[in-house]
């Protein structure tokens, strides 16, 4: 920068090196916004699937239980007769 009477002088290419970083900015903040809301939408779309799988995994637990009590019922009763 050079002070020319008593005012300052910036070479235009150094203006052009700033707004040519400011247009890069800007595109990177938009590029920046588009993930965001992308990885939003993705999140989103996880969380319903997680849910599915745990309501999934609830009943299947429960179905598991009831297996389980009617084995130990049929054993008792298969013991009971083998006595």
């Amino acid at each position: 920068m050079k002070i020319e009477n008593g005012e300052a002088k910036i070479p235009f290419s150094t203006i052009i090196i700033v707004v040519v970083q400011l247009i890069a900015l800007v595109a990177f903040a938009t590029n920046l916004s588009a993930d965001i809301e992308k990885t939003e939408a993705e999140v989103v779309r996880h969380d319903t699937r997680i849910s599915q799988l745990e309501n999934t995994m609830q009943s299947q637990q429960v179905t598991l239980a009831r297996i389980d009590e009617n084995l130990k019922h049929m054993m008792e009763k298969i013991d009971a007769m083998s006595k």
